[in-house]
């Protein structure tokens, strides 16, 4: 790739930009070392190792069905897996650590260790595999999949151990992925040159009702079973106090595959440790390499709808049982376990399938290709539940802010893509059913209001609403979702049209958002929303061959307008309000980083630019001028965050600043001074799209850096809460960079690479199949490949772009030649051809041969 020289923006002041306010610190000329440069575009290292070790917590059990963590040496850690977690907000320096009824934690943006209070871990020759037993682990994190490799600097060791520990984890399967249980696979390979005889043996403290010890009274339970193919020990807790439906009942089973041999069945007093074991015992020959694989999994079913719980306290127990969806499908964790034993080749194959084509198919370098699927684990960890009726539910952040709220999960961008049928059970089961109000409000909160504010409806999660049911439609394999939610997305947008009052496309009134207040007056951070919606539901009502969607693209096209001349100040897009009316919580002629947020949702599904693409521009680059700090230091000593996501000599883009004004201090936009990583992939996606590529990876790049393991756990990004649900917007970043584009009811799919475009490698997912898409340019042909990998894919328009007029085109499927239709307009082709319905190992090759 050509090298990148990385000025990053130093341009001189324009002529309408004022001089900057002695109040703010944020370096406008960002001067990098070209070690950062380099770093940007370098694949970075693969493994962790020593210090980086002691904060890895990479989630490892099934989506939506508690929270484990395999830690940097492959023990496990967290284990609220039993309906047990806590609140992990607020975030704030005088609530980051907590007593347990296990022991201390600690939560957010510190340096820790995840805790473990219950006795596990693996041995071999009675040595155990841990970091006080071997001083040179490597860890391998890729999500789904960890790997660790266990060495020593001190002693040659005569059998190397290497152990995989991941969950089924199927894009576009969800409840295989749902699966509550974790497979450890030990590859023992004989490294001496004579032959050695191993017994790797799993221990485990029955943990069932642990929380409980000083409440409850009970008797801890182990029983050993030998059946063909499986041996196991089950863990439960029996003569209790504790009630049969309590959410902390139910049983653990801890199983090898194959024969071994078990501790004896035992029974201790509650409170008092009973641990189990099973070995298993290997001869291996010089050379030779043999697996041994342990599951582990679990069986709570008695999950309760929560009630908010207070900051750093335990979830609560006494709301009315919704249940784990995993109850709909098993009846113990030995049956878990059983089903994993017969089913765990499928199973670890198409797990595997992905992981390949996802981290070893890919050209995007490699810190970045890891970063930007990491928020992804946040399905396996306690902010995400399924319930036993189908509903799919979430916190904002672990045990901290119920109902998957509509503003926080406006970012979200991941679940949609890789699991569609969880986000449309979002809409269906939640905004467009208890959510729903007559009048076509969405409640924010699950059906509920926001007892923080007061509101009812938040406007920004209300245009997101329809920004998320119209990427919902896209990313479904036909009309059919469309159909059936289309009169509560048409009132939605209605609510919307009446909080702007005169159709003039701004929305001026009282305006509750996800900064916990409310903003007043036209600005655009509501209104790229409410723009971006309206030309959703525009072309959802063309669809539905409804009027109103001429209404929607009217007064779509009048906000676009309205708002480059009101709001627009000659770099920046700003709010009109009257401070005097409404003297706090606003940020009136600040620069905040949200303020095409709407233009983000709308890159990223095809809805074109929402304002004049230079005033988009612009403001882009001031938000990298004004927000982006190669080092926060400076901004924050002088205006302290709330909050602290991000320290002194890090880098990271600010919620909000005032360049040319003095900063109004408590006065400004609540949270103003903090750092959320959900904002900075949403505006580094924008920044993208608008050929600001070199810009948008720094600030992915600088949040990577905060994140590395010598500091901070990197697959818990924080805000209110550990395992932000808004980090998920990291894969809008990720669409930018493949300029991914799909409408699968139209069998559409496009790509145009923003990075690397000569040698390009991805992956892709689709409504019913994902796989690769890759694009080469050598002299005078392109090749642009679609592989399918899993599942099937409808298409009959594929899109790619070109660099100058193409002279001939051959389309082909798995070698063989398609008739098509193409179309070339400017640097865009278009390929037209009869409905091709490819499944798993299709390939879809399109050659173009450019003139001279």
């Amino acid at each position: 790739m050509k090298k990148i020289v990385y000025l990053l923006f130093l341009f001189s002041l324009t002529a309408n930009a004022q001089s900057i306010d002695p109040s703010h610190h944020v370096p406008v000329d960002k001067v990098l070392l070209a070690s950062f440069d380099q770093s940007v575009y370098a694949d970075g290292p693969k493994t962790f190792k020593g210090a980086q070790l002691q904060t890895i917590g990479m989630p490892c059990g099934g989506i939506a069905s508690g929270q484990l963590y395999v830690r940097g040496d492959g023990t496990l850690a967290c284990w609220w897996i039993a309906n047990n977690a806590y609140n992990t907000g607020y975030g704030h320096r005088s609530t980051n650590n907590f007593m347990t009824a296990l022991g201390p934690w600690q939560d957010c943006y510190q340096t820790f260790t995840p805790p473990s209070y219950i006795e596990e871990g693996f041995t071999i020759n009675g040595r155990p595999l841990d970091a006080a037993h071997f001083d040179a682990i490597e860890f391998t994190g890729e999500y789904p999949v960890a790997t660790i490799d266990y060495k020593d600097s001190k002693e040659f060791l005569p059998v190397a151990v290497r152990l995989q520990v991941f969950s089924p984890f199927i894009p576009l399967d969800a409840r295989e992925s749902a699966t509550p249980g974790t497979v450890l696979q030990y590859t023992l390979t004989n490294t001496a040159k004579t032959t050695q005889t191993v017994t790797l043996t799993g221990r485990l403290q029955n943990p069932v009702g642990l929380d409980g010890k000083v409440s409850y009274t009970g008797t801890n339970r182990n029983i050993a079973f030998h059946q063909n193919g499986l041996t196991g020990i089950t863990m439960d807790l029996v003569n209790t106090t504790l009630p049969a439906q309590h959410p902390w009942n139910g049983d653990i089973c801890l199983s090898l595959l194959g024969d071994g041999v078990t501790s004896p069945d035992a029974q201790k007093a509650l409170g008092e440790k009973l641990v189990g074991e099973i070995s298993k015992k290997l001869v291996l020959r010089p050379g030779e390499s043999k697996k041994v694989t342990f599951l582990l999994s679990w069986y709570f079913p008695n999950r309760p709808h929560y009630i908010d719980t207070a900051w750093t306290k335990p979830l609560r127990t006494d709301g009315p049982l919704v249940y784990n969806n995993y109850k709909n499908c098993f009846s113990s964790s030995r049956n878990v376990a059983e089903w994993l034993e017969t089913n765990l080749p499928r199973l670890q194959q198409q797990t595997f399938a992905f992981h390949d084509a996802y981290y070893n198919h890919s050209t995007l370098p490699y810190w970045l290709n890891r970063r930007l699927i990491s928020p992804l684990s946040t399905l396996a960890t306690e902010t995400c539940q399924w319930w036993g009726n189908g509903k799919f539910y979430a916190w904002e952040g672990v045990g901290s802010c119920i109902g998957t709220c509509t503003h926080v999960w406006n970012y979200e961008q991941g679940i949609a893509h890789l699991f569609p049928e969880l986000d449309r059970n979002l809409r269906e089961q939640t905004d467009f059913a208890n959510s729903f109000r007559a009048d076509g409000g969405i409640f924010t909160r699950d059906g509920n209001h926001d007892r923080w504010t007061g509101q009812d409806v938040y406007i920004d999660g209300q245009a997101g609403t329809v920004l998320k049911a119209y990427r919902e439609h896209l990313l479904s394999a036909d009309n059919r979702f469309l159909m059936r939610n289309w009169p509560k997305i048409k009132a939605t947008t209605h609510y919307l049209i009446r909080a702007d009052g005169n159709a003039d496309g701004l929305i001026e009134g009282m305006q509750p958002n996800t900064y916990d207040d409310q903003f007043y007056g036209a600005n655009t951070y509501v209104g790229s929303l409410y723009v971006g919606a309206l030309k959703a539901a525009a072309l959802m009502g063309k669809l539905m061959q409804d009027p109103f969607a001429d209404s929607c693209a009217m007064i779509a096209a009048r906000g676009a307008e309205n708002s480059s001349k009101r709001l627009f100040n000659g770099e920046y897009f700003i709010q009109d309000v009257d401070l005097k009316e409404h003297p706090n919580a606003q940020y009136a002629k600040g620069c905040l980083s949200d303020q095409l947020f709407g233009q983000t949702w709308s890159s990223l599904y095809g809805l074109g630019d929402l304002y004049p693409t230079n005033e988009i521009k612009s403001a882009l680059q001031s938000i990298w001028k004004y927000n982006w700090a190669p080092d926060i230091a400076a901004q924050t000593k002088d205006h302290p965050a709330e909050r602290d996501f991000a320290s002194p000599g890090e880098a990271g883009l600010l919620v909000c600043t005032w360049p040319h004004d003095p900063h109004p201090g408590n006065h400004g936009v609540r949270y103003r001074d903090e750092v959320w990583t959900g904002i900075e992939y949403q505006v580094a996606t924008s920044m993208i799209y608008h050929g600001m590529v070199n810009e948008g990876l720094s600030i992915v790049k600088g949040l990577d850096d905060r994140y590395q393991p010598e500091k901070h756990n990197p697959w818990n990004e924080v805000e209110c809460g550990d395992h932000y649900a808004r980090a998920m917007a990291s894969w809008g970043v990720f669409l930018a960079l493949c300029d991914f584009q799909y409408d699968g009811p139209k069998g559409i799919l496009g790509f145009a690479p923003k990075i690397q475009p000569e040698h390009f490698q991805s992956f892709f997912s689709a409504a019913e199949g994902w796989g690769n898409i890759a694009q080469e340019r050598k002299g005078r042909i392109q090749t642009n490949t679609v592989s399918l990998v899993y599942g099937k894919l409808g298409l009959q328009q594929l899109r790619v772009s070109v660099i100058t007029k193409v002279k001939t085109i051959q389309l082909k499927r798995n070698g063989h030649v398609i008739i098509m239709q193409p179309a070339q307009q400017d640097n865009q082709l278009t390929i037209r051809f009869e409905p091709l319905n490819l499944k798993s190992g299709d390939q879809i090759t399109i050659t173009t041969n450019y003139e001279n």
